[in-house]
């Protein structure tokens, strides 16, 4: 066969060369796909996000040039805890996000025309710090091996994602939501990108405690991953494009991320293996898996998900992307501790029934025997609102019941146990609530507040 004739002639330096450069390419096209996937009302073309990620490819020779003179001035890590924090914050944080920030300018003077929602902003300044990414990582892959790919492409990559699009956020956050004032937004986000990049990566290299100080970088990776949805969020519901009918992703998303994470094991194992043996690749997979696979189990979850309120903005907050809840909604139990946990944002039952909004449904007890329907009865899905603690529920109007004054119905998704009946209908709870005045919003009531009336499964009129 030709191609094996032609590899024969190749030295292992040139393929080694290939695979780092096939693997900074995963690493990017990774985050590539999921700012097509969640740009959903107008989105961008392929070839303007790629050239915006070549644009951002020249961007780490901007900050190569400064951490040069940085050298010839003798600041760089000496070892010393006070000098390499500076360095850190200032050296890299500072540096590597003023050459992202060129590269941004760049783009958004030379693509202007295409930015024309909110969310355009975010995904091309997401674009540039992930070309910036890519060539990083492919030096990265060059000096330690491709077998860093997994974590370069979840933590590296994302990184310089989360602390551009925070001061490109912050430049902009007037201008889109009226918030704040602009040169006060600015500077305190850029503080805050450029003290967690620099945070980040002190903590990483700092040799002090390597278990502690790795476990305060996950910290702040795993905040700014919070901060960071909870912008693009306000982003996607502002959108002058807004369609409810256009957003049902979350499910898919989540797949193809967890389908990518996929391919950067296989890519890591087929390095290990050609470089080292079977036994050792084995051994590495699973190291990987069980130390970070629960890790990017929550970050995949996490950035699959959004509050989807049309024209709402949520005010954007330091946070773990996941919290306690005791709303019968988690996704999951801690082990041994029985603590249920939540990931923020809605996750696919919650969000369904949007598409539902201002249309008819069909109720259909769960059980006849006890239900408070007794029959199917049409009803409509009128709004989608926010409970205290991200509980999602669901105005709806049955014609066939009637209700004492200032009694309100709810739907609220189950999340847990059966949500869907025959692979299709989704399950709900039905809940009254006597409704407080002004009810448009009820982030003030707490889902304690509802009364379970029964379990019923939706069938859609569509």
């Amino acid at each position: 066969m030709a191609w094996v004739f032609y590899f024969s002639y190749m030295n292992s330096g040139t393929i080694f060369l290939i695979f780092s450069a096939f693997a900074a390419i995963v690493s990017a096209a990774m985050w590539l796909d999921y700012f097509r996937r969640i740009d959903v009302f107008e989105k961008e073309s392929i070839r303007y996000l790629l050239v915006t990620l070549a644009i951002g490819g020249f961007t780490p020779y901007i900050s190569l040039f400064i951490y040069g003179i940085f050298e010839r001035l003798g600041f760089s890590e000496n070892g010393h805890f006070f000098n390499d924090f500076l360095y850190s914050i200032f050296g890299i944080g500072l540096n590597e996000e003023f050459s992202k920030i060129v590269g941004v300018v760049f783009v958004f003077t030379f693509l202007k025309k295409q930015i024309n929602e909110p969310i355009d902003i975010l995904i091309y300044a997401g674009v540039t710090a992930l070309g910036f990414s890519m060539v990083e990582n492919y030096y990265y892959f060059n000096s330690h091996g491709v077998r860093i790919i997994t974590s370069r492409t979840f933590y590296s990559a994302l990184e310089h994602i989360i602390n551009t699009s925070i001061i490109v956020y912050g430049f902009y956050r007037y201008t889109l939501f009226k918030k704040g004032k602009p040169l006060a937004n600015t500077m305190v986000a850029v503080c805050i990108a450029v003290v967690s990049h620099g945070l980040f990566d002190f903590f990483l290299n700092d040799n002090v405690s390597v278990i502690f100080t790795a476990f305060l970088a996950i910290i702040i990776y795993l905040v700014g991953i919070n901060f960071w949805i909870q912008m693009l969020n306000n982003a996607n519901n502002f959108s002058s494009f807004f369609d409810y009918d256009k957003i049902h992703y979350s499910k898919k998303l989540e797949t193809r991320l967890f389908a990518w994470y996929a391919l950067t094991l296989v890519i890591a194992f087929v390095n290990n293996l050609i470089v080292m043996d079977l036994r050792f690749s084995f051994i590495t997979l699973v190291y990987s898996i069980i130390s970070d696979g629960f890790l990017f189990f929550v970050v995949i979850l996490r950035v699959s998900r959004f509050k989807i309120f049309k024209f709402k903005y949520f005010k954007v907050k330091l946070a773990f992307p996941f919290y306690v809840t005791k709303n019968e909604d988690e996704d999951f139990v801690f082990p041994f501790i029985g603590v249920p946990i939540k990931i923020r944002g809605e996750n696919y039952q919650e969000h369904l029934l949007t598409k539902y909004l201002g249309r008819k449904i069909e109720l259909n007890p769960m059980d006849y025997q006890a239900s408070f329907l007794n029959e199917p009865l049409e009803a409509t899905i009128t709004n989608k609102l926010l409970l205290f603690d991200d509980v999602i529920v669901y105005t709806i109007t049955v014609p066939g019941i009637e209700l004492k004054k200032g009694i309100m119905l709810l739907l609220k998704p189950r999340t847990t146990g059966e949500t869907m009946v025959d692979n299709h209908f989704p399950v709900v709870g039905l809940f009254e609530l006597a409704a407080p005045a002004g009810y448009g919003e009820l982030t003030e009531v707490n889902y304690k507040k509802l009364v379970f009336l029964e379990w019923v499964y939706l069938k859609s009129y569509l």
